[in-house]
């Protein structure tokens, strides 16, 4: 994978739903151009989260694409829920590392995992990742 699953210290104090982990995981997302690539993923990653009972967050991180990636990831928001898809865009590329930085601070998983958009990485994989 190449990518990292951290640990961290939770922000919420609320309890998980019944039957549910107490575990969140936070996938943060960056996007650049990734108008086609989005939509998939994101299903992929919330058919991976629901079928393995985990509590998640996708964050969308996208730099300024002009291929109109952002308003995907608006439709997608109003789609899953606000809850669940966090469009964090920023104005302009400022570079991959600092978007994962910035995807963090919006973060409120205590583990975060870390992907492209590019389906570079299958979500399938995730719940054994988890494990």
């Amino acid at each position: 994978w190449g990518h990292c699953l951290s640990s961290r210290p939770p922000r919420r104090t609320a309890g998980p739903a019944p039957g549910q982990s107490p575990d969140k995981y936070s996938v943060l997302l960056p996007t650049y151009n990734e108008r086609e690539n989005l939509p998939l993923i994101v299903w992929l990653l919330v058919r991976s989260f629901q079928e393995s009972g985990s509590n998640f967050e996708i964050i969308v991180i996208d730099d300024g694409s002009p291929d109109g990636t952002r308003e995907v990831a608006e439709q997608l928001e109003k789609i899953y829920g606000s809850d669940k898809i966090l469009l964090r865009p920023r104005a302009k590329k400022l570079g991959l590392g600092t978007a994962y930085i910035h995807g963090m601070q919006h973060a409120t998983g205590n583990f975060i995992i870390i992907m492209d958009a590019d389906l570079s990485h299958h979500p399938k994989f995730i719940p054994a990742f988890i494990k």
